[in-house]
């Protein structure tokens, strides 16, 4: 079972990252002396060693259910506020939203107040019962415009203090006004982090119970890559930290592309995206192993929408030309990269009633299959779509306003 995989989006990066970055044999296996996986603070050996597995649940539900059941019911307990200054926390840690409810969320929502999203709460079906190959979908549903994007992962002030300059009651999207790239990109940044931060504790509590099926080599790779890309995310909060405790916004490099009407969905994301608007490969891994992401947000206001892409300044060698790229192309091939890309890299596509509507069933089928894409079947479809812009790049006067499959950025 590949537990990362199964609940992770972000799983291209692990299978990227293997490829890329060969874990020697011996990293296959646990060390008596390193730290034990549970998270107890002692060695291995001292802990979790020779510990037998807890007893089977007794349930119908196939695996994959219960293990995204945990995850669900993690996320109730596993509650804390992100914000780097802890002294001043107060109140209790709310469902923060990714999307700003009052400004976003609202734009698209229904007449009772409703979007339609992917729902991590719900049952997904289970489409094929394989412990190594899983399928499961998690279909695009209404879902309250109040739970739309939300984790809990700051408290009251700190949710108010660090998001209110994009917030209700602030100015429309200023392309020149930093503060607000800044914390756009941290936004589309901290939710990932958190959510990379509760997989890791999951993993921990699931070690706790069942050390011996967590101890197999498959999950210890599994579990080695959760580690690094941990570190990753800890290096990027660390530089987003050390701005926001100073009260500066310095430090972050983004590019903005206007649309001139209002978008029928929204999105963010913390991706590393495998190609660029032509089909080039991102080489967004350097000599260390470590990936370099970037912050994505698209947001719809009243009369026009953005497209912001952000990164560290320390990392913007590894999008300089991919940045480059965005910033000479027309419109439409920009729109065509996006309507490919998003879904398949992202799991936070919100979409408007109409929108919805407004896609055939084709297109609906189509969106859905793109966003539950994982693993080995996700990097295939990634290899296509970058045939297929490359393609599209040496062709002469290719036609990047029709968009294939579906269009998520129709006027409607």
């Amino acid at each position: 079972m590949k537990i990362f995989s199964l609940l992770n989006k972000d799983a291209k990066i692990l299978y990227d990252t293997m490829k890329e970055l060969q874990i020697p044999e011996d990293q296959l296996y646990l060390h008596d002396d390193e730290s034990c996986p549970c998270g107890s603070g002692k060695a291995y050996k001292d802990c979790c060693k020779g510990k037998s597995d807890e007893g089977p649940v007794n349930s119908k539900k196939p695996v994959e259910v219960l293990l995204m059941e945990e995850m669900r019911n993690g996320f109730k307990r596993d509650k804390v506020c992100l914000h780097p200054d802890q002294s001043h926390c107060k109140g209790k840690i709310k469902e923060a939203h990714a999307l700003q409810n009052h400004k976003i969320i609202s734009l698209l929502a229904s007449a009772d107040n409703h979007v339609i999203m992917q729902d991590s709460t719900k049952q997904p079906i289970v489409m094929k019962e394989d412990p190594a190959n899983p399928i499961l979908i998690v279909p695009f549903t209404r879902v309250s415009g109040n739970k739309a994007t939300t984790q809990s992962c700051f408290c009251d002030v700190h949710d108010t203090e660090a998001f209110k300059v994009i917030e209700a009651g602030s100015p429309d999207f200023d392309a020149t006004n930093d503060e607000m790239k800044f914390v756009y990109a941290y936004k589309a940044f901290v939710f990932e982090y958190a959510k990379q931060r509760h997989l890791m504790w999951l993993y921990r509590r699931m070690f706790s119970k069942r050390p011996c099926v967590f101890s197999l080599p498959e999950q210890v790779k599994e579990y080695r890559i959760q580690c690094l890309r941990m570190e990753e995310f800890e290096a990027v909060k660390k530089k987003f930290d050390a701005e926001i405790l100073a009260g500066t916004h310095n430090g972050v490099s983004t590019v903005v592309v206007t649309i001139p009407y209002k978008l029928g969905f929204a999105n963010y994301a913390y991706i590393a995206p495998d190609y660029d608007i032509d089909g080039n490969r991102i080489k967004s891994i350097d000599n260390k192993g470590k990936m370099h992401r970037l912050a994505i947000t698209v947001l719809p206001e009243a009369n026009q929408s953005y497209i912001l892409m952000s990164c560290l300044d320390s990392e913007e060698e590894f999008y300089r030309s991919f940045f480059q790229s965005i910033k000479t192309a027309n419109l439409e091939k920009i729109l065509f990269y996006f309507n490919l890309m998003l879904p398949l890299f992202s799991e936070n596509v919100i979409l408007s009633e109409a929108l919805w509507n407004a896609l055939d069933e084709k297109g609906q089928v189509g969106l859905t299959h793109m966003a539950n894409l994982m693993g080995d079947d996700q990097l295939k479809l990634s290899q296509t779509l970058g045939i297929a812009l490359r393609n599209a790049a040496h062709k002469k006067n290719f036609d990047y306003s029709k968009r294939m499959g579906f269009d998520l950025f129709q006027q409607v």
